[in-house]
């Protein structure tokens, strides 16, 4: 093995949620790997990530607030502490996973520094021409999907093998398909023989749930027997679960409020639905019903359509249309055979393509690579 590394990643969360999960995983992998690792938060808002991560072994840095929304003397407090880590090389790279954090490592660096910047691009959002700035004061970026490494290249931004893509990965030994598939559908009085559809995602605009409930109307028509499972919270449940109860078809939707034990709800999938990337642009939701054994239906939105391969381990739709996203549903639900047969596929791509070494193992090789830049010629 190379020299152990030095790695210092930096998340303004407090709440576990989003891409804190993904960050978590990267850095108890590079920890098992033999890295000293560290991880810094915000500590300013009361949350759960400090818990979290010592379930995951991440020890957390409690020299920053690092908060989007702290106050002036906390900022000027976090700005002295990267600037020092800066000058004195205190670690040999600072891993930037939001805007706030990557702003404050860019504005803190020192240019004789030996440490090196690195950027994890979440979410599409963050690739937006307004970042320019950000996105050139950096030495490497790893991004979430082929197309937006793609993208990067083309706007000239960093040399192409700078510019990384990673999937997402997943933990499929805890997401694995299970003799207790039934006990959900046993819990809500759910045949064994009903096509069931979910959606598991937070309830907010632009992800879709009343695109879904729209087509869902179309489907009851067409496939009466189908039940739509709705499992997350968020700003739109009560507005969406009033738009249930005003319909015919109100008793083929179950909302499963907010779960944090998620295997027995795809375990009672016959088909997993997401026709949007939320915070975590590796979809994670998608990976999970997949290592399950469940297959998914996905828009183009961001990553699924390189997570998903259409007709092996789900089906993709090209518009984000009612009545498009209905025939699929009902092409779908109608199969069991079919849908079987793409699940176990979905297993075993998950097994194979969202390996957390297969992710930590990439990152390493673009942190290596930049590091060999910045070392001076032997004599």
């Amino acid at each position: 093995m190379d020299n152990p590394l030095n790695i210092l990643h930096l998340l303004s969360y407090h709440l576990y949620t989003g891409p804190v999960e993904p960050v978590l995983r990267l850095a108890q992998t590079q920890t098992e790997m033999g890295h000293s690792v560290k991880l810094a938060i915000d500590t300013v808002r009361d949350g759960d990530i400090a818990k979290q991560a010592e379930s995951y072994g991440v020890p957390i840095d409690t020299r920053f607030a690092l908060s989007a929304k702290s106050n002036p003397l906390n900022l000027a407090f976090d700005l002295v502490a990267l600037r020092r880590i800066w000058i004195r090389s205190q670690v040999d790279i600072i891993h930037a996973h939001r805007s706030h954090d990557h702003t404050l490592a860019a504005l803190t660096r020192h240019r004789k520094s030996k440490t090196i910047l690195v950027r994890t691009l979440h979410t599409e959002r963050a690739l937006g021409r307004d970042r320019s700035w950000q996105l050139k004061r950096v030495d490497g970026i790893v991004t979430v999907a082929r197309k937006f490494r793609n993208l990067l290249i083309k706007r000239g931004l960093l040399a192409p093998d700078r510019v990384i893509s990673v999937e997402g990965c997943v933990d499929a030994a805890r997401y694995c398909p299970g003799r207790d598939a039934e006990s959900l559908r046993r819990q809500y009085g759910i045949p064994a023989h009903v096509p069931v559809a979910g959606i598991v995602a937070r309830m907010k605009p632009n992800r879709g749930h009343h695109l879904l409930l729209q087509a869902w109307g179309l489907v009851t028509k067409r496939l009466p027997e189908a039940l739509l499972l709705i499992a997350g919270r968020g700003e739109l449940e009560s507005q969406l679960r009033r738009a249930v109860t005003q319909k015919p078809w109100a008793e083929r939707v179950i909302f499963l409020g907010y779960r944090r034990d998620l295997l027995p709800v795809y375990r009672a999938f016959d088909l997993k639905i997401i026709l949007a990337p939320g915070n975590d642009g590796t979809c994670r939701a998608a990976l999970e019903a997949m290592a399950t054994g469940v297959c998914v239906l996905a828009s183009h939105q961001g990553a699924l359509s390189e997570i998903v391969t259409d007709g092996k381990t789900g089906k993709l739709i090209n518009r984000m249309d009612p009545r498009v996203l209905a025939d699929a549903l009902v092409e779908m639900l109608s199969d069991r055979h079919r849908l079987n047969t793409m699940g176990l596929q979905a297993r075993q791509e998950a097994l194979v393509r969202f390996d957390r070494w297969k992710q930590a193992h990439a990152v390493e090789k673009l942190y290596r690579r930049i590091i060999n830049w910045h070392e001076p010629e032997p004599k």
